[in-house]
């Protein structure tokens, strides 16, 4: 199947060099309509990712379709240690995930005349993620994960006049399907049995008025509808094999809200050097709960290549499905997973002054900024009266940061490019609920360094080195953590043609050590991911398509803090 897959791809690559040869013998005539995109991606333990785009452009419509798929298995390896009333119990997991996904987007943008702008968009989202974990010697646990997600958005604009006034409409709608079915085998037995299902849906509309004034302000005015609900039904049975009689466990759940956010914004240039945003936007939700978001940005301009601004926010994050599910979701025999239902949304503030620089050969950008979280949410673990583990969610006081962040990319000499980047942190959180301590007093600093090599036309070396000190968030310590990714690519046909290769986690460094602080129990969780890998790359570019730069991160932050290959 992936061999029909691959050559399928370089039959299309063939394709599109033809047509791009076409398309230069007819440019002299008239524009080109059709271009497009291909790449792939292999590495040498038999993952490979793929994506195709495709563009065709008339007078006043263009249409555009795109694919993307990945094929590839993780390998990880983790240690659980806990110790509580004097009990201890050690584990070692080998997991193997089996990624398979498949990504296809439709857009068709219409523009019939200057005033009036159409654009609808379709998507198809189908991933799956089969995962095997070997429990020690004798315990097995197979947790299939199957989504499928249908969205649509369609979008409206009407330019009454010009840079002056317009109204735009637009709104979404997305239809999610899961399935979640686990078997747990011990000795070669099935002893327990589950099956969770669920029917995420939401819908977003919004409509927005933009005017300039007489006095060169700019108004912003309009109001949004949010809606999201879910039907879950959670199916458990314990040791089917030896209770064959025995009906097994349901839940179902529901869960709905709906959201409405009027907003005013008003904008204006004060003289040549000064320019300010003030306005407010409110949410008011089914539950009768008022939040007002206030905005205030202000800037000056230095002089021409320095800036000076400004700006207070007030934003809230909800908690997704997994957070909130009530459902208990059964990891192995002493480790369950269960949402938390009474989550509240997190109400960010933030308050930041950025400083900017341009000059011939460096570019210096600062920010100094100061978060204060409302009911922020956090992962969190306890012990239940059997000695089992369980982990959760729960919403703390307020969580308060006070950081740095510098940016200071140089350019040398037009071969070399040097992009150091440094965050520097301080955290203090409160919140307390029984035995679960969420107060938090940490310092912790992260650093990026990307460092471009151009020796030559069209060939590229590039090193990317990340650097996170050792910190602390609530409940644990976590260990320092870097790596080395590497990579170059060589370009041909005008740098139309392009192959690269990379490696990922040069040295094999990056990993997941995470303890809990002193108390009365103590746990300790250590996770390694096969991230050291092998890429080689082609795409190719016809008829001077120019896709977006979007790139997989190979190393992605897990939101739980507890890693067990899951």
């Amino acid at each position: 199947m992936k061999k029909k897959g691959i050559q399928l791809i370089f039959s299309f690559l063939t394709l599109c060099v033809c047509s791009e040869i076409q398309g230069q013998e007819d440019s002299k005539k008239a524009k080109s309509t059709f271009n497009g995109s291909i790449s792939l991606n292999y590495d040498f333990t038999n993952n490979f990712t793929g994506n195709i785009n495709l563009g065709y452009n008339r007078k006043n419509w263009d249409l555009y379709m795109d694919y993307s798929g990945h094929s590839d298995r993780i390998e990880i390896s983790s240690e659980l240690s806990r110790y509580f009333h004097d009990n201890k119990i050690f584990q070692s997991i080998e997991t193997e995930q089996h990624h398979l996904s498949h990504l296809i987007n439709l857009q068709i943008n219409l523009h019939p005349s200057t005033r009036n702008l159409f654009l609808w968009d379709f998507k198809v989202h189908l991933p799956k993620i089969t995962t095997n974990q070997e429990i020690g010697d004798n315990e097995h646990n197979r947790i299939a994960f199957v989504r499928k997600t249908f969205e649509t958005s369609l979008a409206y604009k009407h330019i009454f006049e010009q840079d002056r006034q317009e109204l735009s409409l637009n709104g979404t709608f997305s239809y999610t399907k899961d399935s979640h079915p686990s078997k747990y085998h011990v000795n070669h037995n099935i002893v327990h049995v589950s099956n969770s299902k669920e029917i995420p849906r939401f819908i977003h509309l919004q409509m927005d008025y933009i005017e300039s004034l007489s006095d060169k302000g700019h108004l912003e005015t309009g109001i949004k509808f949010f809606s999201r609900w879910n039907k879950i039904n959670y199916i458990r049975e314990e040791s089917p094999e030896e209770n064959s009689n025995h009906s097994p466990s349901r839940e179902v759940l529901n869960h709905d809200e709906y959201i409405f956010s009027p907003y005013l914004f008003y904008s204006a240039q004060a003289g040549k050097q000064f320019h300010y945003k003030i306005g407010l936007q409110a949410d008011y939700d089914d539950t009768g709960h008022f939040y007002p978001y206030p905005l205030l940005a202000v800037s000056y301009s230095l002089a021409d290549n320095q800036q000076l601004a400004f700006r207070f926010t007030r934003q809230s994050t909800r908690p997704d499905y997994t957070q909130l599910t009530p459902s208990l979701t059964y990891i192995d025999r002493v480790t369950f997973e269960q949402g938390n239902p009474t989550l509240r949304p997190e109400i960010m503030n933030r308050a930041e002054i950025n400083h900017s620089y341009s000059g011939k050969q460096i570019q210096v950008n600062s920010t100094l900024y100061f978060n204060a979280t409302e009911k922020f949410i956090s992962p969190v673990y306890s012990f239940t009266p059997d000695n089992s583990l369980l982990l959760s969610y729960m919403n703390g006081i307020i969580q308060n940061e006070i950081g740095l962040d510098i940016e200071i990319p140089f350019e040398p000499t037009p071969w070399l490019t040097v992009h150091p980047a440094f965050s520097f942190t301080h955290t203090h959180s409160s919140g307390k609920s029984g035995d679960i301590d969420l107060h938090t007093n940490a310092f912790c600093w992260n650093s990026d360094w990307r460092i471009t090599i151009i020796p030559r036309k069209y060939m590229e070396f590039q090193a990317n080195f990340r650097y996170r000190s050792p910190t602390k968030v609530p409940q644990f310590k976590l260990e320092e953590d870097y790596y080395l990714d590497l990579s170059v690519r060589q370009g041909f046909l005008g740098d139309r043609l392009q192959i690269s290769f990379s490696v990922t986690d040069v040295f094999d460094t990056s990993e997941w050590n995470i303890h809990s602080l002193k108390g009365q129990h103590y746990l300790q969780n250590y996770s390694k991911e096969a991230t050291h890998a092998y890429w080689i790359g082609l795409t190719f570019h016809f008829n001077s398509y120019k896709p977006q730069q979007i790139v997989d991160d190979p190393h992605p932050v897990k939101r739980s803090s507890v890693r067990l290959g899951q």
